[in-house]
């Protein structure tokens, strides 16, 4: 056997590795910009009256990290409550809201609509590369985990989230209602996980009308060239 590959093989191998490296790419996917939150409260909160709209940007390096409350910033240092956070791993955003206003029959955020408009948190600038966003699975258990102790006592989870276009999702802060957990209100919560559903693009974000192939087409894409270039050696 020569020292040295043949140069099919050299282009097999070469193949390979794209194709690894690629596979590993999609299975990391995940946020690819900025993304810009949004606190907007058209009533105020209980006990200070006055329309709410804030906003920060969350830089594509500290997705992780997002929104702490008590982190500088006109959301998080002011409205946040202790233990309050927004942040975005993989295709997911991960909301805790606590319980600000416990007068009534269940603990509430305390911010307040008006008009017919929620209080809200709105995500925008959402872009996962190669993927559309169409729509989205929610869930509420605590740690954002798939079971355990759910602390959103009402309305259904699904009901609080709206998909408001491509790359802009809202999550209504005004009807939450906690769970009581027996320890006072301040440890009244529920952690959001909004898990996004994701198409594939039809078109490559970098020049409309270039189909965006995944992996596995251009696996086959890759293995036709191949096929090709050694048909041609052989007829040389």
């Amino acid at each position: 056997m020569p020292a040295t590959a043949s140069p099919v093989r050299r282009l097999l191998l070469a193949a390979a590795g794209t194709l690894l490296a690629l596979s590993s790419l999609s299975a990391r996917a995940g946020f690819q910009s900025d993304i810009v939150v949004k606190l907007i409260a058209p009533g105020g909160v209980v006990g200070i009256p006055g329309a709410i709209s804030e906003q920060q940007t969350v830089s594509v390096a500290n997705l992780a990290t997002g929104l702490q409350a008590g982190a500088p910033g006109p959301i998080t240092g002011t409205w946040m409550l202790a233990g309050e956070e927004v942040t975005f791993v993989g295709e997911s955003i991960r909301v805790r809201s606590y319980a600000g206003y416990d007068i009534g029959p269940s603990p509430t955020t305390g911010y307040l609509g008006s008009g017919g408009e929620h209080a809200r948190y709105e995500f925008d600038g959402l872009s996962i590369a190669g993927k559309t966003i169409v729509g989205f699975n929610v869930s509420v258990f605590d740690g954002y985990a798939d079971s355990g102790f759910v602390g959103l006592l009402g309305p259904s989870a699904t009901s609080l989230v709206h998909l408001i276009d491509a790359d802009t999702l809202s999550l209504d802060l005004d009807d939450i209602l906690f769970v009581s957990r027996g320890k006072g209100s301040s440890f009244d919560h529920a952690d959001f996980r909004i898990d996004l559903v994701t198409r594939d693009s039809s078109t490559n974000p970098g020049g409309p009308g270039n189909p965006l192939p995944e992996p596995a087409t251009l696996a086959l894409f890759m293995t036709a060239a191949l096929g090709a270039g050694l048909a041609r050696r052989r007829r040389g």
